[in-house]
């Protein structure tokens, strides 16, 4: 059994529902199993996107966005709007997005761009 460790960006309980990072661990024979999509991904040097949530897939309804880094590296915004923290994750992070509520989170793509593989899973990841 190969666990993977996994930073989770999700909503926080309050009534605001705050995206915040939380670690998680998954069993990699578990991940396949919930693989919907796999995506390879290269993403442009400082591209970003402003705050956004983890959409609901058109078929699916609530699931996990996990990026696996495999080059470069992103930054994910979160938190209080006003107050965004920055967390940085680089070759070998696995990240996963499901807040699907309140204001969401941010990125940015590191100054090397990043290679990354996008799977969708079904479902939310338990946090």
């Amino acid at each position: 059994m190969s666990m993977l460790k996994i930073s989770v960006v999700c909503c926080d309980d309050s009534p605001e529902k705050l995206s915040q990072i939380v670690e998680s661990e998954l069993d990699s024979a578990q991940l396949d199993e919930l693989v919907l999509d796999t995506i390879e991904q290269t993403v442009a040097a400082s591209e970003a996107k402003g705050l956004h949530n983890a959409a609901h897939h058109a078929e699916h309804g609530a699931v996990t966005y996990l990026q696996q880094v495999n080059a470069g590296g992103f930054s994910v915004l979160f938190g209080r709007p006003n107050e965004l923290q920055e967390a940085s994750f680089a070759a070998g992070s696995y990240v996963a997005f499901i807040d699907d509520q309140g204001p969401g989170h941010g990125s940015k793509v590191g100054p090397d761009g990043v290679q990354r593989t996008l799977r969708v899973l079904k479902g939310h990841l338990p946090v």
